[in-house]
């Protein structure tokens, strides 16, 4: 069992910079926006026969127009209630605030081991760290973010209050990227399949700026949900923090094993969704489609839609379920895809049925002459799992038409039937002996 670990204080005092110092990531957005981390991250940290789970907060008390600010001190309160460590962040540079003492009362009330963490100890200033002994805990460090200043300390100090792990787990659990335009119901599909409010969810275009990695157990199976940031258009992308989010959107993608691409039943399939969808299906990873907020839909609606998923050529192979968030309806649906999907994502496919699948092909439509030769396809077998990649090995095949390419993706994706799998080719051809 891991031991959790909270990062607590006010806004801008470098919780995020210290969390992606001791998980050695850049997992949480760091800025001098403030108020900018508005959820919970968590990263899971080892040292010997030791895990502790690290959260990072928003910050408590944020400006006073952030209609987030009940949501924050929520979360922050959430954490401190899960943790048995809380590592309270003040700021050197800044001093002591009322909200600084107003948070080290609570936390003092909550009865749970406390490091105060003094950061940005690089900036001199008349007081000194002196001025934090007030708080009345007994366990400080003085560090610096920004330089990595004491962070290695911090962490020893940290593993130096908790016990050897029980039990190592070694599940490895299949990771799920839930992506979207803004606003579509990311965290509400999330916060639905876990009939709980863990998640920030709010009805303003945004909210979650960076991803947010949850557990969820559904039926006795195991899985690791990643929330994106929403994605919006480039022109629309404005500030290094939403550029930033667009491009981890689409680095979960690429470590994700299965992605949800979520769309709006009551904006359904725009540009920028028939974008993402494209740009998930280059990287090559499992897709299932979730139509989300399909209780705002009449009958007549909604068998257009259907018809529009069976016909439209970009949504052909994946599987797509009605879900509403806002009602826990179709949560089942669409578990019964991720786990048919995540099913094809582990399938091998024999060297023998790739290579009757090609005689099929070839049978049906021959490889049309370029120039004076034909290529030859001598052979196939499973090049890759999740992308799923097919190699093939002959003669000439670089001579071969992007025409014939995309007929031999669409033969393999029919005959395998291997339902929410990108299939990719690669050609390889045999070198000439006597080229010389």
């Amino acid at each position: 069992m891991s031991t959790t670990v909270s990062l607590v204080g006010r806004t801008n005092v470098g919780k995020s910079s210290i969390f992606n110092k001791l998980a050695k990531s850049k997992s949480a957005l760091v800025s001098e926006q403030e108020g900018l981390t508005r959820d919970i991250k968590t990263a899971s940290i080892k040292k010997d026969n030791k895990t502790i789970n690290l959260v990072d907060t928003g910050g408590f008390y944020t400006s006073e127009d952030d209609n987030f600010e009940e949501m924050v001190l929520a979360k922050a309160f959430e954490a401190i209630e899960i943790s048995e460590i809380i590592l309270f962040v003040v700021d050197k540079k800044f001093g002591i605030s009322p909200y600084d003492k107003e948070i080290a009362s609570i936390i003092r009330k909550s009865n749970k081991k406390v490091i105060l963490v003094i950061n940005k100890i690089d900036v001199k200033t008349v007081e000194g760290t002196s001025i934090f002994d007030e708080f009345g805990f007994d366990e400080k460090i003085e560090v610096s973010s920004e330089h990595n200043l004491n962070i290695s300390e911090l962490k020893n100090l940290i593993f130096s209050k908790i016990k050897e792990d029980e039990k190592e787990d070694d599940n490895i659990l299949p990771k799920i990227c839930v992506m979207g335009k803004p606003n579509v119901g990311k965290s509400s599909t999330i916060n639905s399949i876990m009939n709980q409010k863990k998640m920030i969810v709010s009805n303003v275009p945004g909210t979650t700026i960076d991803s947010i990695d949850t557990k969820i157990s559904y039926k006795g199976r195991n899985y690791l949900f990643i929330d994106t940031a929403g994605i919006r258009k480039k022109s629309k992308t404005v500030s290094k923090e939403e550029k930033f989010s667009v491009i981890k959107s689409l680095e979960s993608n690429q470590i994700a094993d299965l992605s949800i691409i979520m769309l709006d039943a009551s904006s359904f399939l725009l540009d920028q969704d028939r974008k993402l969808i494209e740009r998930a299906r280059e990287n090559g990873k499992a897709i299932v489609i979730a139509i989300n907020k399909t209780d705002l839909l009449d009958k007549d609606t909604k068998l257009e839609i259907e018809k529009s998923l069976k016909t439209d050529p970009m949504l052909n192979g994946l599987p797509c379920c009605f879900i509403s968030a806002k009602n826990r309806e179709g949560i089942k649906h669409l578990f019964d895809n991720i786990y048919r999907v995540l099913e094809n994502v582990k399938k091998n496919i024999t060297t023998n049925k790739l290579n009757n699948i090609l005689r099929k092909a070839l049978d049906a439509k021959s490889i049309p002459f370029k120039g004076k030769f034909r290529p030859k396809i001598r052979f196939v077998h499973q090049g890759g799992k999740n992308p799923h990649v097919i190699t093939l090995h002959g003669n000439s095949l670089e001579k071969i038409e992007g025409s014939y390419r995309r007929f031999l993706v669409n033969f393999y994706q029919k005959k395998l039937d291997l339902l929410g799998i990108t299939i990719k080719l690669k050609f390889i051809t045999s070198k000439n002996p006597y080229k010389s």
